[in-house]
């Protein structure tokens, strides 16, 4: 039993990756609210938000990725052969993506004949001026090219991440404006490395530390989203968090792909690419307040699985005797009595129950709201033992132990109620996602800060992290109560001991 028990452990991971594909396949086909045409934002906005949440981004698999190389040689053959809109247009990206861009830019300068090698220079301009360059060098056409040509002939070793890494570790140790400004003159191109670098500040050091990075990355990049030196930690790490989401949508705009890089860019620069690195490396992402997901289920999971599995317990500790009662007393009035109240329970919805106890309730625990839930789980188990008793009372070897002499009762505790158990711990293997709805109702009800609301509110905003985390969660508690199932069999069973073992695992 401890070897299948092993073995279905080991295929939780490829089950909760299979779930993970099926359920973002169907959430991508969920319209995003930033498709809504009654949303009153400007094309670039509405493509910047287009963007942020990836939708940008083929679902599994992208040939297509585009790195800086590639979107500078965009902006430099729309700078050269573009319209004036198109000129204007590769400018601005020319400008956006920065240093990064003139490893990829300035040795093709040669290359160009003089008109639009004299364009490319002047839309150099606003990079030169995040370095610290002035004057007429960067505004004349004829001196631009001179000064960029030079410019990289004597700097353009600087320009490797093995040096900027170098430079980064020694800020982040030593700390100094002068290192700070070496690496501004080198503008995006240190954005790798300084985000890279960039941790949660739990000190003083290290607030420090990341107060420096993120002075750096926000200069480079022109976002106005820094840490104050009178920030408390929270408020620094939110900032980082920020940083961290940046970072995970615009990467690919400020480094170079190549080789291994470039090959799991076609799993990694998708949808479903994005949101699995992002549950890797950011605690299962980032939902749509900003905060990390799991922190979220960390705080509100404890709530919804008291409900569902408490619920699940006090109903089938219910329904047990309800199914003896049924079973002893089969075609009696009683019988029917209690039938017709456990219908009662069935048919009325959880809501209603919850409503009705919610009016009476002065308190804030989950008891009561256990208890209400619990009304609606108690009938299909009550029947499932019901029937399982009146049939293992038909058996042989139930009928011989009453010929031998055995009492009724014993009969049916020793020898019909294991056989009869089964079939009840199977349904109840499928209790919990059928009763999380239910929770969700509960919750809302009774004020409950459960997975209940959140969800809700993840629905309304398309927060694919959560939705996809919550599906997970379940998808893992549910595989883990196959496991506990087959445990229970051979408990009260030893016999399907060997069967279990001989069987394909269940995935």
């Amino acid at each position: 039993m401890l070897r299948l028990a092993i073995r279905r452990l080991l295929l939780i991971l490829p089950t909760l990756i299979g779930v993970s594909i099926v359920t973002f396949l169907f959430l991508s086909y969920v319209p995003d609210p930033t498709d809504d045409p009654a949303l009153a934002v400007t094309p670039s906005e509405r493509a910047r938000l287009r963007r942020e949440r990836f939708l940008d981004l083929p679902r599994f698999v992208n040939l297509g990725t585009r790195d800086v190389r590639a979107r500078a040689a965009e902006a430099m053959r729309a700078i050269v052969d573009g319209d004036i809109t198109q000129k204007a247009q590769g400018q601005e990206e020319l400008a956006r993506l920065g240093g990064a861009a003139l490893p990829h830019v300035l040795p093709a300068l040669d290359s160009l004949a003089p008109g639009p090698r004299a364009e490319v220079a002047l839309a150099l301009a606003p990079i030169g001026e995040r370095m610290g360059f002035t004057g007429e060098r960067l505004s004349d056409p004829t001196r631009a090219v001179a000064f960029w040509t030079r410019f990289w002939d004597d700097r353009g070793i600087e320009f490797r991440r093995a040096s900027v890494r170098s430079a980064v570790r020694r800020l982040s140790r030593y700390g100094s404006t002068t290192r700070a400004a070496e690496l501004r003159e080198l503008d995006t191109f240190v954005l790798e490395d300084v985000l890279g670098a960039l941790e949660h500040p739990t000190d003083a050091a290290s607030f420090e530390r990341a107060r420096a990075l993120v002075d750096i990355a926000a200069y480079v990049t022109g976002r106005d989203d820094r840490i104050a030196p009178g920030d408390d930690y929270a408020t620094a790490l939110a900032t980082v968090e920020r940083w961290g989401s940046f970072w995970m949508v615009y990467k690919n705009d400020f480094v170079t792909l190549d080789g291994p890089s470039r090959f799991a860019a076609i799993v990694l620069e998708t949808r479903y690419g994005k949101w699995a690195l992002g549950a890797v490396t950011r605690r299962l992402g980032v939902g749509f307040d900003g905060k990390p997901v799991l922190d979220g289920l960390t705080r509100r999971a404890p709530i919804t699985l008291t409900l569902v599995f408490g619920a699940i317990a006090l109903a089938y500790a219910a329904a047990l005797p309800i199914g003896l009662l049924g079973a002893a007393s089969r075609g009696r009035r009683r019988d029917g009595i209690t039938a017709a109240i456990v219908l009662v329970f069935y048919a009325i919805p959880t809501a209603v129950f919850a409503i009705l106890a919610a009016r009476g309730s002065h308190g804030h625990g989950l008891f009561l709201p256990t208890v209400v839930l619990a009304l609606g789980l108690v009938a299909a188990p009550a029947r499932q033992a019901r029937a399982g008793l009146a049939s293992a009372f038909a058996q042989d070897h139930v009928r011989a132990s009453l010929a031998r002499g055995a009492s009724r009762a014993r009969a049916l505790l020793v020898h019909a109620l294991p056989g009869a158990l089964l079939p009840v711990v199977t349904l109840a293997t499928l209790e919990a996602p059928m009763a999380l709805g239910g929770a969700f109702v509960v919750e809302r009800v009774f004020g409950l800060e459960g997975l209940g609301a959140a969800t809700v509110v993840a629905v309304q905003s398309r927060d694919t992290s959560w939705l996809m985390a919550v599906s997970i969660f379940m998808a893992a508690t549910a595989t883990i109560g196959v496991i506990m199932t087959d445990l229970v069999y051979t408990t009260l069973d030893p016999r399907l001991a060997q069967s279990i073992l001989r069987q394909r695992p269940r995935t």
